[in-house]
C-alpha cells in the first residue's frame, strides 16, 4: 500500500488517480473523516475535468498513523503533513482543496508555504473555531461514545452523518458505506487530537490578507455544525476570492452539487494558469 512517512516518522496513506498528466489537486478531509469519504463519483468527476487527483488519511485517522503516545499537535503540523506528501510525490505545488477541518489545514498550507499552493478552495469551512454552532441535541449525538459493537458504531456514524447532510444517498448505499467506514479503522481518539488541534489554533482572518493565489470559499447555507458566516468573513478578507453559499447545503458535499463543486475547482485552478479542459458537467 503507498505510503509517505514524514520526517516526523507518521505514516500517511494514500491514493492518486486520475490523468498522469492532469493538473495535480490536494483532497484535504476534515475531523475524523477518512480519504474514501470523497466519494467516489465526485472524484471522477474531478478527473474528468482534467485533475491528477490525491487523497490521503489525515494523521489519527484511516490507515494513517495513530498518535497516542505522541505529544500535542497542532493544524500547522497537519499542514506540514500535507507539504511531507507532496515532496514525497515529486510536487513542487499543486491545487488544494480541503472541507471542514481539512478547509483550515489548506488555509495554514497556503499561509505557511505560499510558493506549494497553485490554487486553494476552502469548502464549508472557518478561520477559527469561534465560527462553530452549538446545538445541544447535535452535540449530543457527537458526543456519544458508541459501545464495542461494530453494528452500534456503525449506527452511531450513520447518525452522526444525518446531521451533517446525506441528502441524494439511498439507504442501502449509507449502510455498506458506514460499514467500510467503520471496518477500514476505528479510532475516536485521534478525532478528539485532531479536534484540540482545532481548539488552539489562533484566529486566521487577518493572515488571510496575505494570499495571493486563486482562493474559492464554499459553503451550505444550512450548515449545522459550521456557521456559513465564517466562509463570508474570509472571501472578504482574501483579494479576488470567489464566495458561493449554496441554499439548502448542510455540511455535506450532496451529489446534485457536485457539477458544481467541479465546476468551481475548475474554474479557481484556471485562474492559476491551469491548462484544463472542462468535460461537458462542468458550468
Amino acid at each position: 500500500m503507498p505510503y509517505c512517512t514524514t520526517p516526523m516518522n507518521i505514516e500517511l496513506y494514500y491514493e492518486v488517480s486520475g490523468p498522469e498528466d492532469g493538473e495535480p489537486l490536494m483532497l484535504v478531509h476534515g475531523l475524523g473523516a477518512q480519504m474514501i469519504a470523497w466519494y467516489p463519483g465526485f472524484v471522477e468527476m474531478l478527473e474528468g475535468a482534467g485533475f491528477r487527483v490525491i487523497r490521503f488519511d489525515n494523521r489519527d485517522v484511516g490507515l494513517s498513523s495513530k498518535l497516542d503516545h505522541a505529544p500535542d499537535y497542532s493544524l500547522l503540523d497537519m499542514a506540514a503533513d500535507v507539504i511531507h506528501l507532496m515532496d514525497h510525490l515529486g510536487l513542487s505545488s499543486a491545487h488544494i482543496a480541503g472541507q471542514s477541518m481539512g478547509g483550515m489545514i489548506a488555509q495554514q498550507v497556503a499561509l505557511s508555504f505560499p510558493a506549494r499552493v497553485r490554487s486553494l478552495n476552502i469548502i464549508y469551512s472557518a478561520p477559527d473555531a469561534t465560527f462553530r454552532l452549538h446545538d445541544p441535541a447535535i452535540e449530543a449525538v457527537r458526543s456519544r461514545r458508541p459501545s464495542e459493537d461494530r453494528d452500534d458504531r456503525v449506527r452511531h456514524y450513520i447518525e452522526q452523518e444525518r446531521i451533517s447532510g446525506l441528502e441524494g444517498f439511498d439507504e442501502a448505499w449509507i449502510q455498506a458505506f458506514a460499514e467500510s467506514v467503520i471496518d477500514r479503522s476505528y479510532c475516536p481518539e485521534g478525532q478528539a487530537r485532531q479536534s484540540a488541534a482545532i481548539a488552539k489554533a489562533s484566529p486566521r482572518l487577518e493572515d488571510l490578507r496575505k494570499l495571493s493565489m486563486p482562493v474559492a470559499v464554499l459553503h451550505g447555507r444550512s450548515d449545522p455544525l459550521l456557521s456559513f458566516e465564517g466562509s463570508i468573513a474570509m472571501a472578504r478578507f482574501i483579494d479576488e476570492a470567489e464566495l458561493c453559499i449554496f441554499a439548502g447545503m448542510k455540511h455535506q458535499l450532496p451529489p446534485r452539487l457536485w457539477p458544481d463543486f467541479t465546476a468551481i475547482i475548475s474554474r479557481t485552478a484556471i485562474r492559476a494558469g491551469a491548462k484544463l479542459i472542462a468535460p461537458a458537467h462542468v458550468r
